[in-house]
């Protein structure tokens, strides 16, 4: 696939890496949270992501997790306040790799809840503002992707009330991946309870942030 610049109008940044989308997803996010060791041996698994956009990270997930699974369940849980619609994300999304679990997951998209892969695979979209979704949605998650816009072009992804939110939501030992390595994102992670650490970033990205949830599961 040649590099592509896909770019956010309202937040004016971009949607991935212009060097490897593709890479950057298992790079930043699948090796951030260390899969696939950490859905080995549980026959449930919840991830939960603030911002699918053009749903790579859930693309790019469900791969691995349909490679290296077999009787377990995956639930993918996303946020996105500005939904793409299904032609943008076509137009995006051209890694050949990825294009029959992109027709699968287009042919429910954007219902709300969907249940992928002949139930392997669960996708629950929550449309809105990700703080009032993650307020009003029960659940636990056992690994999360911080995807949302850089936290100077969209700073209410990583307000304090969401990154405690976050916390409420998180089973005790849950990982945690960001593409960014900004000081006031992993220091209001680690007053919420995760243990953080910086990594090499991807591409021009010098450093990124992975954590776990050290904290009681609230």
């Amino acid at each position: 696939m040649e590099n592509t610049i896909f770019r956010s109008k309202i937040y004016d940044d971009i949607y991935f890496s212009t060097d490897d989308g593709l890479l950057e997803s298992k790079v930043v996010f699948l090796d951030g949270i260390g899969a696939p060791d950490c859905w080995k041996e549980k026959k449930n698994f919840t991830i939960c992501e603030l911002g699918f956009g053009t749903g790579l990270n859930f693309l790019n997930t469900v791969k691995l997790w349909l490679q290296t699974t077999t009787n377990s369940t995956l639930h993918y849980i996303a946020t996105e306040k500005h939904l793409l619609s299904k032609a943008e994300i076509i137009d995006v999304i051209d890694w050949p790799e990825l294009q029959e679990n992109l027709d699968q997951m287009l042919q429910n998209y954007p219902a709300k809840k969907a249940s992928l892969f002949d139930g392997r695979v669960t996708l629950e979209l929550l449309l809105g503002d990700s703080y009032a979704q993650l307020s009003q949605t029960v659940f636990k998650a056992d690994a999360w992707y911080l995807d949302g816009f850089a936290p100077a072009k969209n700073p209410d992804m990583w307000s304090e009330k969401l990154l405690f939110e976050i916390a409420q939501h998180s089973n005790r030992e849950a990982k945690l991946a960001t593409f960014t390595a900004a000081g006031f994102v992993r220091r209001g992670l680690m007053d919420v309870g995760f243990q953080m650490e910086k990594r090499a970033g991807f591409g021009k990205k010098r450093e990124m942030l992975v954590g776990r949830y050290a904290g009681n599961s609230l």
